[in-house]
């Protein structure tokens, strides 16, 4: 696997995000000690603990919890939003409540996933308005602009230089209101992925979304496939 093909992820509000999203599916993970990969076990999720900073497992077998808590550091890969993510953790500690055992995990600080670098990008049409409003951190005012072009997984967007919010690679912004066409509403956090000079004095933001949820992000990949297929069809 190439290294430009892995993700790190420090923001807390996205790491925070990503683990109540897995709690929410009930998803599986699986737990790998890291120094004795051949005692590993696939558990489900059963618990999400914010405030603690703590995720809450199901017990692996006997086995496979010994070498678990033995371990220096134990990796946790999963399916998050269609993605393979995973973190390391040493804090983990077991639980017994009504004779049942659960694995508390503490939040990371470092979590990876791989990339999606073949999602479908397609410019937006003249006739096919396209903004994104957002608020910036730390600020009142609403800065808007206009979508470039979009994927499922993200977007670019063109702001006219005085209304430039002067957002760094890296930046995550919370709030903010994507509208496309007729087909597109929604609200959705993002990360800034880079940012260049555009036509004239506007600035353009490659935007990553951010713990969008399945229904969105299935709406976004429909229009633009819709988008592609109009396209086609216009020449």
């Amino acid at each position: 696997m190439d290294d430009q093909d892995i993700k790190t992820v420090r923001a807390p509000r996205t790491i925070e995000r990503s683990l109540a999203r897995l709690f929410e599916a009930r998803s599986h993970v699986w737990l790998i000690p890291d120094d004795d990969p051949d005692f590993q076990g696939q558990v489900q999720v059963v618990g999400n603990e914010p405030e603690a900073r703590r995720l809450v497992l199901d017990c692996p077998d006997p086995v496979v919890l010994r070498h678990v808590l033995h371990a220096k550091r134990v990796r946790l890969q999963a399916v998050i939003d269609g993605l393979l993510t995973w973190f390391y953790s040493a804090d983990l500690v077991t639980r017994e409540e009504g004779g049942d055992c659960y694995l508390a995990v503490g939040y990371p600080e470092v979590m990876q996933r791989l990339q999606r670098r073949a999602a479908f990008r397609i410019d937006l049409p003249p006739d096919v308005p396209g903004t994104l409003a957002f608020c910036t951190p730390g600020r009142q005012a609403v800065t808007s602009g206009d979508v470039v072009n979009l994927s499922a997984t993200g977007c670019a967007v063109s702001v006219v230089g005085d209304k430039d919010p002067d957002l760094k690679p890296g930046d995550e912004v919370p709030a903010a209101r994507l509208k496309v066409g007729d087909g597109i509403d929604v609200r959705l956090e993002f990360i800034v992925r880079n940012r260049r000079p555009g036509v004239g004095k506007s600035m353009v933001y490659g935007l990553e979304f951010a713990a969008l949820p399945p229904r969105d992000s299935q709406l976004i990949d429909r229009e633009v496939m819709r988008l592609q297929r109009l396209r086609l069809t216009r020449g």
